[in-house]
């Protein structure tokens, strides 16, 4: 399973500069100061597996501080150095995909979704870099927060896609813990939330989800920082630009809507250690009272639809069910006098009055004056448009992402789409390669030798009938063989190979492919040309033989797990596959 884990990470003006304009989010870093994000990093050390492309989402509050918060984010990576394939995602990378997306789309009917400004457009940001990824999984993590288990990543996807209680797992949550390694929000409980227990209501959903058997169950609720969504989900459901705060949530209810289900795994926990909201209490339940107006209405206005499925409430219960509810306003009334009245006594007055403020924007303003339902169902098909035009141009995609590759150098490829590595980096590869030992001037002597060539995703490496000259190791990427072609009645799959797999042994006999092979991602190998292998045998025989050795135990076990050796087993033998595997071009 591919995995993309994201991140995006939020930048200001330095301390206490702001201007009109900036967009607003709860607490984005300073320009001037640390953040937390370095720390996040820091954490993902204890990960035991880094199987996975990590892409940091830059989004800036101003465009102003763009460049400078990229340096900032690339002085982490290089501080932190992971170990994991990393990458960045700019404002001026989103420009460029856009303009690959207007190349099919001349009307710009999805420019409205190519957006970086807004916690569920950066979302949305988040799964379009997962799909021209060619994500199978994109795990949602945010900047605040710390791993603490070494597996979270593979017990993130464990279930993803299987079948639980009847239903397939399309999207996975995991859950948040406080400093004080508990699952509960970290608030005082005072007088004026009689009316307005959202905590209370979180935690009697908490503890029937989370501290519960069994370990994954279905959930009414999701963290942002803690969500993982299968490729089905992610090209077929967007999250709610119109929705201010609260997208987590949202994005569960969306994708109810369209028949996808979301589970929640009791033992991944990921914790979070937010920078302490300066916020009034008056605005913070005025951000509450938008979002649940929102929610609310979108509910509200649903329609029979063949393609959906009709939600209540109560399928949310009990929260955010709870606060979805006819009784919504009659609660923010109520808890906003309340407030207001708390305010009153500590001679607050501005805080009261907007308190008071808050019950008639309850009644105007967070109401959407359009078709909520309507609304999204169309942000929805555009979303589908968009994901379309990804799988055509993934390719013209996927370079302008490489060009923000932390992890490796750039990669400069001529028209034989051959580059030069370091000795030193070849050497590393052949060491991962091959199991047997030299000492330094027999490394050298067989790196001399070796060079690299890049392919990106769906481009063809060879077909049927070409020459093969070269054998080669994949150092990463996967690549697809397979037989046939749509002329001929369709392509079936002969085998996948991945990082570390031999691919064109038969350069040895001299002899032509007769199967096809495409890069499924993109993808790095290191190879060899069939002169080089008879100099090497000729001139340097204990070398020579000693590779040649390797060689074979990787096609054995190249064999032993691809469709040839299993057609074989029904009637031939290894050494039946073994031929047919060369002769082939495998």
């Amino acid at each position: 399973m591919r995995k993309v884990v994201l991140i995006p990470t939020y930048w200001s003006r330095a301390k206490r500069e702001w201007k009109e304009g900036d967009a607003v989010y709860d607490h984005p870093t300073p320009i001037d100061e640390d953040g937390t994000l370095e720390r996040t990093l820091e954490s993902m050390k204890i990960l035991s597996v880094k199987d996975f492309k990590l892409v940091l989402l830059i989004c800036p509050t101003t465009p102003e501080v763009a460049d400078e918060a990229e340096r900032r984010v690339v002085e982490m990576v290089r501080n932190v150095k992971l170990q994991a394939e990393t990458y960045i995602f700019t404002i001026s990378d989103l420009a460029k995909i856009a303009e690959i997306m207007y190349k099919e789309d001349d009307e710009r009917k999805v420019e409205p979704l190519l957006n970086m400004a807004g916690y569920a457009n950066v979302r949305n940001m988040c799964l379009l870099c997962a799909d021209i990824l060619s994500a199978d999984a994109a795990i949602l993590i945010d900047d605040d927060e710390v791993f603490e288990k070494a597996d979270w990543v593979e017990r993130s996807v464990e279930f993803l896609g299987k079948r639980i209680y009847g239903d397939v797992v399309y999207g996975m949550a995991g859950y948040y813990t406080n400093k004080y390694d508990q699952y509960y929000d970290d608030v005082k409980t005072e007088h004026w939330m009689t009316y307005w227990d959202r905590f209370g209501f979180k935690a009697k959903a908490f503890d029937e989800i989370i501290g519960s058997a069994p370990r994954v169950k279905r959930t009414p609720f999701a963290f942002g920082g803690a969500m993982i969504i299968h490729r089905d989900m992610f090209q077929s459901v967007p999250f709610d630009p119109e929705i201010t705060r609260g997208e987590d949530i949202d994005y569960l209810i969306n994708s109810r809507m369209y028949g996808f289900s979301f589970f929640l795994d009791n033992t991944l926990s990921i914790k979070h250690l937010p920078v302490p909201k300066k916020h009034p209490q008056w605005k913070r339940i005025r951000e509450d009272i938008y979002r649940f107006v929102y929610e609310r209405e979108k509910i509200a206005s649903q329609v029979k639809k063949g393609n959906m499925v009709m939600v209540s409430p109560e399928d949310f219960d009990p929260y955010p069910g709870e606060f979805l509810r006819e009784d919504l306003d009659e609660k923010i009334f109520r808890s906003n006098m309340m407030l207001a009245t708390d305010y009153m006594m500590k001679g607050d007055t501005e805080g009261a009055l907007e308190s008071l403020n808050n019950i008639m924007i309850a009644k105007k303003d967070a109401k959407p004056d359009f078709d909520a339902f309507s609304r999204y169902r169309n942000t929805q098909k555009l979303w589908e448009v968009m994901c379309a035009i990804i799988a055509q141009k993934r390719y013209e995609m996927r370079k302008v992402m490489e060009e923000h590759n932390l992890t490796n150098n750039p990669i400069l490829r001529n028209e034989q789409s051959v580059r030069q590595l370091g000795k030193e980096e070849i050497v590393d590869a052949l060491h991962k390669a091959f199991d047997f030992e030299l000492g330094d001037e027999g490394w050298n002597a067989l790196a001399d030798r070796f060079h690299v060539k890049t392919f990106y995703e769906d481009e063809m490496l060879f077909r049927s009938g070409d020459f093969n000259e070269t054998m080669y190791i994949i150092l990463k990427g996967e690549l697809m063989l397979f037989a046939g072609t749509h002329s001929t009645g369709g392509e079936i799959e002969i085998a996948r190979l991945n990082k570390g797999d031999i691919l064109g042994e038969s350069c040895i006999k001299n002899q032509p492919f007769t199967l096809n092979c495409r890069a499924l991602q993109f993808t790095e190998l290191i190879g060899i040309d069939r002169r080089d292998i008879y100099e090497l045998i000729e001139n340097r025989p204990e070398l020579g033989v000693k590779f040649y050795q390797q060689v074979l135990v990787k096609v054995v076990g190249k064999m032993r797990s691809n469709n040839l050796y299993n057609m074989s087993r029904g009637g031939g033998t290894v050494q039946d596959a073994m031929h047919d595997a060369t002769t082939t071009g495998e």
